[in-house]
């Protein structure tokens, strides 16, 4: 007997999982430069995109539809422009997988989780990036300078310091409407979870002093890129 599905087949139809992969991928390749695209291909097959996820939520579960949320954020990356994804629920691959991996298409994805949903994934593979300055990671980095995991901000605020925060300087002269953005969710945070009691006036809130740091660095002859 001829089912639906022999019929889609037939005809070329693709099934709703194999389209989804397939924006997915599309979607992360976009988050980075071109010129990292083998690299990409590799750390997107180990990722395990096909997987279905579930949360829990006020006693129920919930299965997530979509694996990675609308939203993307466009960023000048030199001569080129990228778009950073919205939020990821795909789950982590396996030690050995990963331990496959090159040193570069370890820090792809280490960049990648740093978009997951989950605050303690985002802070473990922030560190996992910390020694690393590669400009194609600093906007992974400063996206969540706007965030609210205070841990995370007390890891960047040990990190952003004289000895890299030009590349920082550089990057947000390049990306001054995603520089606003940050900025402004920086201060949403601040008002919604850190205002009171601790930081009533926000010169005390970490993520406005690492802000006020990279706008107080000045550069000579600092043009944007490109």
């Amino acid at each position: 007997m001829i089912t639906i599905n022999d019929i889609k087949k037939a005809f070329g139809f693709k099934s709703q999982e194999i389209v989804k992969e397939s924006n997915y991928r599309k979607l992360l390749i976009n988050s980075f430069p071109s010129f990292l695209i083998t690299d990409i291909n590799c750390v997107l097959d180990i990722i395990p995109l096909k997987d279905s996820v579930y949360i829990d939520f006020y006693n129920k579960r919930y299965k997530i539809d979509n694996l990675i949320t609308r939203g993307s954020t466009t960023i000048k990356l030199k001569d080129e422009y990228i778009a950073l994804p919205g939020r990821l629920y795909f789950t982590e691959p396996n030690l050995e997988q990963e331990n496959s991996l090159t040193k570069t298409q370890i820090n792809i994805l280490n960049c990648i989780y740093t978009r997951h949903f989950d605050g303690h994934i985002r802070e473990r593979r922030l560190n996992n990036l910390l020694n690393n300055d590669e400009f194609w990671i600093i906007p992974f980095k400063v996206h969540l300078l706007g965030e609210f995991v205070m841990e995370i901000l007390i890891e960047l605020d040990k990190h952003i310091t004289e000895k890299n925060i030009t590349e920082y300087k550089k990057f947000v002269l390049d990306n001054p409407k995603f520089w606003i953005q940050t900025k402004s969710r920086m201060v949403s945070w601040w008002n919604a979870d850190y205002r009171y009691p601790k930081f009533t006036n926000i010169k005390d809130y970490i993520g406005y002093k690492i802000i006020k740091r990279i706008n107080n660095t000045r550069l000579q002859k600092i043009k944007p890129h490109g």
